[in-house]
C-alpha cells in the first residue's frame, strides 16, 4: 500500500509505468480533493470537464499498456498560474478586461511539461496582472491559506501554493519577479525553485510576450510537494526554444549527484531593513547548526548592497517610479476603473514616488554593481541561506503594512539568482520556510542542499486545517 501524498512526481511516474497505479486513479484523486476543498479555498479557477480528464488519463493509461512514455510526468497531473498560455482555458493574470478567448497554444514551458506527460488539471488564482504579495482579484475573489483560513497564501503564486499545500495538486507551474514563488512557498508551506533568470524561455507569458521591464526580473519556476518535485520540473522547462532571445543553455546536472559535504554556507538572519520575529530566526539558527558538522563551512555573512538592491526594485520595479503614470496608462488602454485592494493600496503607493534620470540611472547602476559584487559573494561561498519573510503568513490586507519584509526577496529578484524555498519548521499551525541562494546556473547545488536539510524534516503532509473541510 502507499499514500499519494507521500510520493515524489518520480515516485508516483515510477508506480504507474509499473501498473501499480494508474493515471485514472491518481486524476481522481486529485479531483475528488478539489470538489471537497476548493470551493473554500478558491485555489484553482478553472478546470476542465471531469470526462476530459478521465479521458486524458484513459489515454495515458493506454500508452503506458503499450509501453509507450512520453516522460517522467506520463499520467501526472500537474497545476498551471494563471501567468501564462495554457491551450484550451481562458487566461487573464486575474484580470477580467484581460480575460480572453481560450489560448490557442501553450507557454515554452507548457508545452514542455505536456511534452513529459502531465495532464493540465486547471489554472491557478493570483492577485491582479500578477501585482501583489496577497491572492485577490475581482474576476474570481481571493484565495485562502489552507494551514489557517484567515490567512493569506501570499501572492502572486497564491493559487498554485495553496492547491499544492491543501492536497489539491502534487505541483505546478509557478513564476516569480518579487517573491512571487518564495513568499507563497514560505506561508503555504510547500517547495519552491525560482530559476536563474534567462534559464527557463518566458515565451508564451499573457497577455504579452514580453514585460517591459519586468521581463528583466521575471522567471517561470515550480511549485511542490518535495524538492524532487521542483528540480525535475525546473529542469524539464529549462533551455532555449530560439524564440525568447534572452533564454541561456546551460547545462542542469542532477543535483542528486552532487555532495555537499565540500560546501561553504553563508547564513544572513538579517537585512539592514527588516529582523526576522523569533520563531524565523529559530528556523534558521537550527538549520545552520545542523550543518556545521556536515558541511566545510557554515559562516555568518551578509553580501554588501542588500540595502540599496531591495530599494532598487521597489522604486524601479514595482512602483516605476513615474508618480503610478506607467499603470494608469494601462490601465485606461484595457478599460479598467475598479481595482482589488491589494492593488489600489500599491497603485496609491506609487502614485507617491517619483524618480528623476539621474535617480533612473542610479538604479540601473546599481542593479549591475549588485549582480557583479554578488558573483563575488558567491566565490567565497557555494550557498546562502536566509528567511524568506520576517514572519508567518499575514492576513488579508496586511501585504503592505512594512514593505521592509521583502528586503529578503527583492534582492535575488535583482540579481537574477536561483532560489530554492524549503518548509523547515512551523509556528503554531502556520508554516515556515528558509531560502537558500546560489550562484548563477548552479540549481543543482542549493538543490542538493535543500533536499540533505528535506531528509531530516517531517514527511510532508496537506495544510491540517483543510480536513475538516471534508
Amino acid at each position: 500500500m502507499f499514500c499519494i501524498d507521500e510520493l515524489t512526481l518520480r515516485e508516483l511516474g515510477a508506480l504507474l509505468q509499473r501498473g501499480r497505479l494508474t493515471s485514472v486513479e491518481l486524476v481522481t484523486h486529485y479531483l475528488q480533493r478539489l470538489d471537497a476543498l476548493n470551493p473554500t479555498l478558491n485555489a484553482v479557477i478553472q478546470r476542465p470537464s471531469t470526462e476530459s480528464l478521465l479521458e486524458q488519463a484513459r489515454q495515458a493509461d493506454a500508452e503506458l499498456r503499450s509501453e509507450r512514455v512520453r516522460g517522467p510526468l506520463h499520467g501526472i497531473p500537474l497545476t498551471i498560474k494563471d501567468a501564462c498560455h495554457v491551450r484550451g482555458f481562458r487566461m487573464s493574470r486575474g484580470v477580467a478586461e484581460l480575460r480572453g478567448e481560450p489560448s490557442e497554444h501553450d507557454a515554452t514551458a507548457v508545452a514542455r511539461l505536456r511534452a513529459a506527460g502531465a495532464i493540465v488539471l486547471g489554472i491557478s488564482n493570483v492577485p491582479e496582472f500578477c501585482m501583489a504579495f496577497e491572492t485577490d482579484n475581482l474576476l474570481y475573489g481571493a484565495t485562502r491559506n489552507p494551514h489557517d483560513l484567515q490567512r493569506s497564501p501570499g501572492g502572486s503564486s497564491g493559487g498554485e501554493a495553496a492547491a499544492i499545500a491543501a492536497g489539491c495538486s502534487p505541483a505546478g507551474l509557478a513564476s516569480d519577479a518579487c517573491g512571487s514563488i518564495r513568499i507563497p512557498a514560505h506561508f503555504c508551506g510547500v517547495c519552491g525553485l525560482k530559476p536563474t533568470q534567462w534559464r527557463v524561455p518566458l515565451t508564451g507569458q499573457y497577455p504579452n510576450e514580453r514585460s517591459g521591464v519586468f521581463h528583466m526580473i521575471s522567471t517561470f519556476g515550480a511549485l511542490g510537494r518535495y524538492i524532487d518535485d521542483v528540480a525535475l520540473l525546473g529542469r524539464l522547462m529549462a533551455g532555449g526554444d530560439g524564440i525568447d532571445p534572452d533564454t541561456v543553455d546551460v547545462p542542469w546536472p542532477d543535483y542528486r549527484e552532487r555532495s555537499i559535504a565540500g560546501m561553504r554556507v553563508a547564513i544572513c538572519p538579517t537585512t539592514p531593513q527588516s529582523i526576522p520575529t523569533p520563531p524565523v530566526r529559530r528556523a534558521l539558527e537550527s538549520v545552520a547548526a545542523q550543518l556545521v558538522d556536515q558541511v566545510a563551512l557554515v559562516d555568518m555573512a551578509m553580501p554588501p548592497l542588500l540595502d540599496q538592491a531591495f530599494h532598487t526594485l521597489w522604486r524601479a520595479f514595482v512602483m516605476g517610479g513615474d508618480g503610478g503614470r506607467g499603470w494608469r496608462r494601462l490601465f485606461d488602454a484595457i478599460g479598467k476603473r475598479d481595482f482589488s485592494a491589494p492593488l489600489e493600496e500599491l497603485l496609491a503607493h506609487s502614485e507617491g514616488l517619483e524618480s528623476s534620470v539621474d535617480m533612473l540611472r542610479a538604479d540601473l547602476n546599481l542593479m549591475d554593481d549588485f549582480r557583479y559584487q554578488l558573483a563575488a559573494f558567491f566565490r567565497d561561498y557555494d550557498a546562502l541561506i536566509c528567511p524568506v519573510y520576517p514572519d508567518v503568513a499575514f492576513a488579508p490586507g496586511e501585504s503592505l503594512n512594512d514593505t521592509s519584509a521583502y528586503s529578503y526577496v527583492f534582492p535575488f529578484s535583482l540579481s537574477g539568482s536561483p532560489v530554492v524555498a524549503l518548509p523547515v519548521a512551523r509556528h503554531g499551525n502556520l508554516p515556515i520556510a528558509l531560502q537558500i541562494v546560489g550562484r548563477h546556473w548552479d540549481e543543482a547545488g542549493i538543490l542538493a542542499l535543500a533536499a540533505h536539510l528535506e531528509r531530516s524534516l517531517p514527511r510532508w503532509e496537506p495544510a491540517s486545517s483543510t480536513v475538516y473541510l471534508y
